[in-house]
């Protein structure tokens, strides 16, 4: 029998290893961007998301480096991490040559399951099932 201390220790180191090999992930965009294209363009959802991805991504980095002066494992710092590792996963599904309408709703459920709001992260904590 694994008592509670120690399953939340085992929990959070196995969160703390899958967000090194997110991390560890360099792997760039396959797709090019037209940094300079019309306004009249009409965006595809995968690129909606994708912007939508970026600004997320973009807030919780500000938020990360504000929140970089204490390295207490408190809920917040966990779910930082967790907010991390879901942005890396997202951006790493995105970048599939092959995505389905199923696994782009997927992608745009994750994404709303993460707020950032008066200076702090709210992610719901409820898993959501990948399609593959």
């Amino acid at each position: 029998m694994i008592r509670a201390p120690d399953f939340i220790r085992i929990i959070e180191s196995s969160i703390l290893s899958f967000h090194q090999f997110v991390k560890a992930d360099k792997k760039k965009s396959s797709s090019s961007r037209n940094l300079f294209g019309t306004q009249n363009q009409m965006a595809t959802p995968v690129e909606q998301i994708q912007s939508s991805l970026e600004k997320k991504s973009m807030k919780l980095k500000e938020l990360r480096k504000r929140s970089k002066g204490y390295k207490k494992k408190s809920r917040e710092h966990m779910d930082m991490v967790l907010g991390v590792v879901d942005v890396k996963v997202l951006s790493r599904v995105l970048r599939t040559s092959k995505i389905s309408k199923e696994q782009l709703f997927w992608c745009e459920e994750k994404l709303k399951k993460l707020v950032i709001a008066d200076g702090k992260l709210q992610r719901d904590p409820s898993p959501l099932i990948f399609r593959c």
